[in-house]
């Protein structure tokens, strides 16, 4: 599900019963208004064409109240525009919805969301506009029909995903899991399209890769830099009057504006755990211990260490904050993404899983910082190498215990009801034991003790076998209403 606001409530009906960007709009019809007419708003044929039609007896319609309260299609000051677009959507394995059905779910969000409450006739004017089978839009002018005054519905947001679950409970659809605050942010489609021009991955995804990777084999901010320099990237430090690092922006060589200037990223703007204040705390963590180089073996003793607390952790057994390995780990991960493409599927994926929600108070003690140095080491020594030949049997090793460390942390966010990071840290340790499982084939094994955690105490929790393969979307957490 996606809010988004606008001024132009013309371009935006004109584009819904239009045949989109690419011709993927099918039938375009309205199944649901404010005043109950419903289907009767569907504008008349003017061709024989599917998309010939004459929009401006509902565009006039929809802006009637706009125009009275003197509200314009266009804004110079920055401001959020009074046209909102709500566009929900059901998961790929849900069965498709009725007209019908489509309505009534318009209906109930945009009551449960507070923009237009049942039974409120002097509220907004809407549409429910459907031209494809898994999702519906609905375009609202926020502006109140009986007093001609414009209004913010409060907290529409998470009141929106509150009701869209209940939806999804009583339709049978697969229930979505509440928004944490740990998604990043997806490209614009503008974002998209000039990547498609470029035949590139869009710059926010390349950078946030960059910028995650620096952070990792840095130790403070000017190392940071520096690599992310190295690498080719413009770095721009924004400080205070005394000089202290407030934040940072980056921006991809060759990403530039119309008049030429870079397309900078702040990093809080890439990933909620790439802002510098996170990263500040992450290389702080890092610190603290020995500094000396670690061999692939010394690296798995801390990995199946780590695992092994987050079982005591589940358990509800006392110790180190299983949250502040979760996201240490994260940092193993990366470094993994430099020995191949697909442990780089593993780190994509795992991203999600190593940021915990919002509101939760993490800390990181001496295992987590243990993992960061490891990643440090682990990212360097591989970067050193070049391009070598397979991993030895020592480093099979470790990435075996990694994938159990992080299948260990799938349960962990499980018994916390975190849906998307579960789901991504399954999928994660699915892929890196399937890379694990392609090169002990012929031959090349790694101990048969590696998967076993070190020291623990009661019973120990089930794990699934690693080795089978599974696509880079297994088991991510599907999108709904």
């Amino acid at each position: 599900m996606k809010v988004v606001h606008g001024w132009r409530v013309g371009g935006l009906v004109t584009y819904l019963m239009g045949p989109g960007r690419a011709q993927e709009h099918v039938r375009p019809r309205v199944i649901a208004s404010w005043d109950g007419r419903d289907a009767a708003w569907q504008p008349a044929q003017t061709g024989v064409g599917e998309f010939d039609l004459e929009l401006g007896p509902m565009i006039r319609a929809l802006r009637a109240p706009a125009i009275a309260a003197g509200l314009g299609e266009s804004d110079d000051q920055g401001r959020r525009g009074y046209v909102w677009h709500c566009s929900a959507r059901v998961a790929g394995g849900d069965r498709v919805l009725s007209d019908a059905e489509w309505a009534q779910v318009a209906r109930e969000l945009l009551d449960g969301s507070g923009v237009a409450p049942r039974g409120d006739a002097g509220g907004p004017r809407w549409l429910a506009i459907r031209h494809a089978d898994d999702h519906v839009h609905i375009a609202v002018v926020l502006v109140r029909q009986d007093t001609c005054r414009r209004f913010w519905p409060s907290h529409d947001y998470p009141r929106l995903r509150t009701t869209a679950q209940q939806i999804e409970r009583r339709l049978g659809l697969v229930v979505t899991a509440t928004a944490d605050g740990t998604a990043a942010r997806a490209p614009g489609r503008g974002e998209i399209e000039k990547a498609r021009r470029q035949g590139r991955e869009p710059a926010r995804v390349e950078l946030a890769w960059a910028v995650r990777a620096a952070s990792v084999t840095a130790a403070g901010l000017p190392g940071f830099i520096a690599a992310l320099d190295a690498a080719g990237y413009r770095v721009e430090v924004r400080r205070a009057p005394s000089g202290d690092p407030l934040g940072y922006k980056v921006a991809r060589p060759g990403d530039l504006t119309v008049a030429g200037e870079p397309v900078f990223y702040s990093g809080s703007k890439l990933a909620p755990d790439l802002s510098l204040p996170r990263l500040t705390q992450a290389w702080e963590s890092a610190a603290r211990g020995s500094g000396a180089s670690v061999s692939p073996s010394g690296a798995r003793r801390r990995v199946q260490a780590a695992r092994a607390a987050v079982g005591s952790s589940r358990r509800g057994e006392a110790g180190e904050d299983a949250d502040g390995i979760v996201q240490a780990t994260g940092a193993v991960v990366t470094a993994l993404r430099e020995w191949s493409g697909e442990l780089g599927s593993a780190a994509d994926v795992f991203d999600r899983a190593a940021r915990i929600p919002r509101g939760v108070r993490v800390q990181e003690g001496n295992l987590a910082a243990g993992l960061r140095r490891t990643a440090r080491h682990l990212l360097r020594q591989r970067r050193g190498l070049g391009a070598v030949d397979e991993p030895g049997a020592a480093s099979l090793a470790l990435a075996l215990a990694v994938s159990s460390l992080v299948r260990e942390i799938a349960a962990w966010h499980q018994d916390r009801g975190r849906a998307h990071q579960a789901a991504a840290a399954r999928a994660s340790a699915t892929l890196i034991a399937g890379w694990v499982g392609e090169r002990t084939v012929d031959g090349l094994r790694p101990p048969a003790a590696l998967d076993r955690p070190v020291t623990t105490r009661g019973p120990r929790p089930d794990h699934a076998a690693p080795g089978r393969r599974a696509g880079a979307n297994a088991n991510r957490p599907a999108s709904g209403l």
